[in-house]
């Protein structure tokens, strides 16, 4: 019911915007000798009044309704023909009909607005208490001019509302695109990093190993320390790649346009597949709501949105104190919010500005890649949400994201 109203408000408030609409009532009274013209939004239940020209004191205004089951505008609307009376008292067709008697009209005109896609926008009409002589040539002829003129600037405006979405979306997207690029070049380029210095460090091990062996010079001790840092460079290659291939699968999973999502079974469904890291670190996690919340969102894009946060809050914890996890669900200003806040090591104020760029960490002494946090805002980035920081050294932190 609401997007019809505002769709009726729109089409009404088109006609207000055709400049000559004023100007075409004032002469079809002039040329007509009738004292009331009206543009009238005409539906199957409501009759509008878009625009009028009022010399009688008839008490219309425009945005004015009259019941349509009251009009011979509904009848119009059904039969999509011009009605013409210069005198109710002689019509045969109309001296009984209920609309004159209702409104005590003694002549009326009123044709069809049609557009050009064959849909009934309403009529052009003018109605007078007393007899007028429109029947005639001329006056059909300026009726139907005026009428299909409304039809074309109705469908002009229509284009250009429709145009001006397009490069609307047209510059969202190329905007998109140029973040889409400026991440690729830089996602390439770090994981080009990446890459290369786990292979560099195998390489160099390799040389050393063989040079080892080309001068007889075999020390057990020696080749067991390289081996264990081959097989350290052999894990952070392979943890590199694997980061790559979560992120690309992410990069996959935008075009999900997603399903109906109940938010509280997620994150119970995440606590269960990291649970494991829960006892591990005996730690509370605990999900605070006020009301069931239901989102359109991509399942999996939403799970490893809650992973990445569950677990980053789980192994930066503190080592003073049980980690404590509170997932906050709640619904502001029409949007819904979703808290993770923990109380583990904090970020200093000198790198948060850094914290969503890729393999990006701050505490090094723990295994990681920076890859969970990146992923978590292009996420975002990518469905227009939000997401914020606040978080204070050896305090804890939270990360609130705004659907």
């Amino acid at each position: 019911m609401i997007n019809i109203a505002n769709k009726l408000s729109k089409e009404i408030e088109a006609v207000k915007q055709i400049p000559m609409v004023p100007h075409m009532l004032h002469m079809l009274c002039q040329t007509t000798g009738m004292g009331f013209s009206a543009v009238a939004r005409v539906t199957e239940d409501k009759w509008i009044a878009c625009s009028v020209h009022d010399q009688v004191q008839f008490g219309l205004e425009a945005g004015g309704e009259l019941p349509i089951e009251t009009t011979l505008c509904n009848e119009i609307r059904d039969h999509r023909q011009p009605v013409i009376i210069d005198n109710v008292a002689e019509d045969p067709i109309y001296k009984y009909h209920h609309t004159p008697r209702i409104y005590g009209l003694q002549s009326y005109i009123s044709f069809p607005i049609i557009l050009r896609d064959g849909s009934f926008f309403g009529t052009l009409c003018a109605i007078d208490t007393e007899t007028a002589k429109v029947n005639n040539p001329n006056t059909i002829a300026l009726f139907k001019m005026f009428a299909d003129l409304l039809a074309f600037h109705l469908e002009s405006l229509d284009l250009l509302d429709q145009s001006e979405k397009l490069q609307a979306k047209l510059l969202n997207q190329n905007k998109n695109l140029a973040n889409a690029n400026f991440n690729l070049d830089n996602f390439v380029y770090t994981a080009s990093h990446d890459l290369k210095s786990p292979v560099n460090n195998l390489q160099g091990l390799l040389d050393v190993l063989s040079e080892s062996f080309s001068r007889n010079e075999i020390n057990r001790d020696e080749i067991r320390e390289i081996i264990q840092m081959m097989q350290s460079s052999l894990a952070r290659f392979s943890h590199t790649v694997q980061d790559l291939t979560t992120i690309i699968m992410v990069e996959k999973d935008m075009e999900d346009h997603g399903q109906e999502l109940n938010v509280l079974e997620v994150v119970d469904d995440v606590k269960q597949e990291i649970s494991h890291l829960i006892d591990e670190a005996a730690a509370v996690v605990e999900v605070k709501y006020t009301e069931e919340i239901v989102i359109n969102f991509s399942k999996n894009n939403f799970k490893s949105i809650l992973t990445n946060l569950l677990t980053n809050a789980l192994k930066y914890r503190s080592s003073e104190r049980q980690p404590k996890v509170v997932v906050n669900l709640e619904k502001v200003a029409e949007k819904v919010q979703l808290s993770v806040t923990d109380n583990g090591l904090g970020i200093p104020p000198d790198k948060q500005d850094k914290v969503f760029s890729i393999f990006k960490r701050f505490h090094t002494h723990i295994e990681g890649t920076g890859v969970g946090l990146y992923i978590v805002k292009r996420i975002m980035d990518n469905v227009g949400g939000e997401i914020q920081l606040d978080s204070e050294v050896d305090k804890g932190t939270t990360f609130t994201l705004v659907f």
